[in-house]
């Protein structure tokens, strides 16, 4: 009887071991893969769209490549620049005239610089030169020109005597066209048509007029005058090159009205 109890308490020993071995077994089991599900919806709400590795890495840590670095935020991407460019300001008059928008404003100023010395001496002195959209040619034309010369100081309403007056105006659209140089110069031939309006020809007669009808009217003398001063674009004059005649039509109307 003893080794039929001592043989019965064996074998419940044995069920109840694997009874435990098998519950723990099963718990491990359920644990791993509520851990596993976790984890798959952080990665979801991370990057609810398509889910990469290199985005998992690019959300945790800034890396700088060659020059760049990509922000942290892996929903909405900046490439950024580590060295950052100096952006220099446009300060002075110009900020409170309507239609200036000074963004080129510095480069007009290098330009103006650069220009051939008798139109640079006739800038220089007396004209004022503005990177901005002239807002009564706006709304004569419908858009910004790629340059104005307003020599009454025209504002947005058509009336006279803004501070202005004496003015050229060169847009961002003339910038963005690549135009810019030979728009200045034309420009700049208007401001030297205008200032010298009261000089004599050596005939004795108003010498502006004169080249008015020489070159057909006042927009084919300032295109005859930027190709004088060796620019290239033209909008009004349709002959093409200068001749040697025209060159030195336009040789003589400098020297007498400018001294050079």
């Amino acid at each position: 009887m003893n080794n039929k109890y001592i043989t019965s308490f064996i074998l419940i020993l044995v069920v109840f071991s694997s009874f435990l071995y098998i519950s723990n077994t099963s718990s491990d089991s359920e644990s791993a893969v509520t851990t596993s599900t976790t984890l798959l919806e952080e990665t979801s709400t991370t990057s609810p769209s398509t889910t990469k590795v290199e985005e998992t890495s690019t959300t945790t840590s800034l890396v700088p490549i060659s020059k760049i670095a990509v922000s942290e935020d892996s929903e909405s991407v900046q490439i950024i620049s580590n060295e950052d460019d100096e952006v220099v300001i446009y300060e002075g008059p110009f900020t409170s005239f309507a239609g200036f928008e000074g963004t080129n404003q510095l480069t007009l100023d290098s330009l103006v610089d650069d220009l051939p010395a008798t139109l640079k001496a006739i800038i220089e002195e007396e004209v004022l030169v503005i990177n901005g959209c002239h807002q009564y040619a706006l709304s004569l034309v419908g858009r910004c020109p790629y340059g104005v010369w307003d020599s009454s100081g025209t504002d947005p309403e058509g009336d006279k005597g803004a501070d202005w007056a004496l003015s050229i105006w060169i847009s961002d659209r003339a910038f963005a066209a690549g135009q810019v140089k030979d728009v200045l110069i034309h420009e700049a031939s208007h401001a030297l048509s205008y200032l010298t309006k009261t000089c004599i020809s050596p005939e004795n007669s108003n010498y502006r007029k004169d080249a008015w009808d020489y070159f057909e009217g006042e927009e084919q003398f300032a295109d005859a005058l930027v190709l004088y001063f060796e620019g290239a674009y033209n909008h009004y004059r349709t002959k093409g090159p200068l001749t040697q005649e025209e060159i030195k039509y336009l040789d003589s109307y400098i020297s007498v009205c400018t001294g050079n």
